[in-house]
Parts: structure tokens; sequence; C-alpha cells
């Protein structure tokens, strides 16, 4: 049998604000960036830059970025501990 596929992937995207620079690449850059250091720790698996043509011919590129939470010593909430008894 065919098991589920257990993990998941988180994702943002983003890009600059529409209009006056909308289409700076490193703009672009430093506010991904930013975001990825308010997330916290993080693992990113992938950066993908797609580019739109706006209706008026402008240039308005955006990053997708793929990341997961790193793993911390603290259990979850919804994980039981080691020790602790299973509650059927």
């Amino acid at each position: 049998m065919t098991q589920p596929i257990a993990n998941q992937m988180h994702h943002f995207t983003q890009n600059n604000p529409e209009g006056i620079g909308q289409d700076s690449v490193p703009a672009l850059l430093r506010r991904v960036a930013t975001t990825i250091e308010e997330l916290g720790q993080i693992e990113v698996y992938d950066l993908i830059m797609h580019s739109e043509i706006t209706d008026d011919g402008t240039n308005w590129p955006s990053i997708t970025v793929y990341f997961d939470y790193t793993q911390t010593d603290e259990p979850d909430e919804d994980e039981p501990e080691e020790d602790a008894p299973a509650v059927i």
C-alpha cells in the first residue's frame, strides 16, 4: 500500500508594492530577506523568481520562498512526550 505523504512545505510569495520601483530586483531581494529573518528559525528549500508584465508594460517580479520551520528540542503541543502514556 502506498504511504501518504506526511511532510508539509510552507511557502509565501512576495513582490514590491505597485508603482515606482516595482521592477527593482535588489529591493525585492531585500524585502524577501527581511521576511525570512522575521519568520525566525526556518530552513529555506527553494526560491523561485517570477516575472509578470503589467497592463502598462512594466515588469513586476516576485519571489516565492518554499521553507519549513526548523525542529526544536521542545515537543509540539500536539505530540505526546516520549514518557507520557498514550491517550486513547
